[in-house]
């Protein structure tokens, strides 16, 4: 539940936003203490959607197990009632306003555990089996790169990497609040 202080901090003064200047510690202060009790209410907003959005998940849940257990009766049904017709018709398929029913054969192929796969190729040697996967090393390249006033990515030797472009510097304002309010 939210604090009445903070309940009170959220009181809309509509006329605070046309006058109100940061101009000492004093109103600093204020400003923060509005800051954190739009973040309290913004936790509230979001608890409370939480809640909302929980309860709708287990009634979907309960809704979509409801629907799988009749829905695999009724396909269970109709396998066995086209495996059926299958025996005098091997083309046979069910076909209705509704939908179809046929089936479809894969071919035969490999299950893969690749960890055990890569495990036995490294173990026999056989190197010519495994592909690596090829990337740049970044943090070697930004130790050897340096940007000119061209904007090219250039080593000592002259090299030149395609693809490199420099990345402005920027500077975030960010807020940090307190988790509790100021005690008296």
């Amino acid at each position: 539940m939210m604090n009445p202080l903070i309940k009170d901090d959220l009181k809309d003064n509509s006329t605070e936003k046309k006058t109100f200047k940061v101009n000492d510690i004093g109103s600093a202060t204020w400003a923060m203490r509005k800051l954190r009790a739009f973040d309290e209410q913004d936790k509230d907003f979001k608890r409370t959607a939480q809640d909302q959005i929980d309860s709708i998940n287990a009634w979907l849940k309960r809704q979509l197990e409801a629907n799988a257990d009749g829905r695999s009766y009724l396909e269970g049904l109709l396998t066995d009632y086209m495996f059926e017709q299958r025996k005098k018709d091997p083309k046979f398929r069910i076909n209705t306003p509704y939908g179809m029913v046929s089936t479809r054969k894969s071919p035969a192929g490999v299950n893969w555990s690749d960890k055990k796969v890569m495990e036995s190729l490294e173990k026999q040697g056989m190197d010519d089996f495994i592909r690596i996967k090829k990337e740049p090393d970044k943090a070697k390249i930004k130790k050897s790169f340096k940007f000119t006033e061209g904007g090219k990515y250039v080593n000592e030797d002259g090299q030149i990497i395609e693809g490199a472009t420099p990345k402005e510097a920027t500077t975030k304002v960010t807020f940090h609040f307190n988790e509790t309010g100021a005690s008296l």
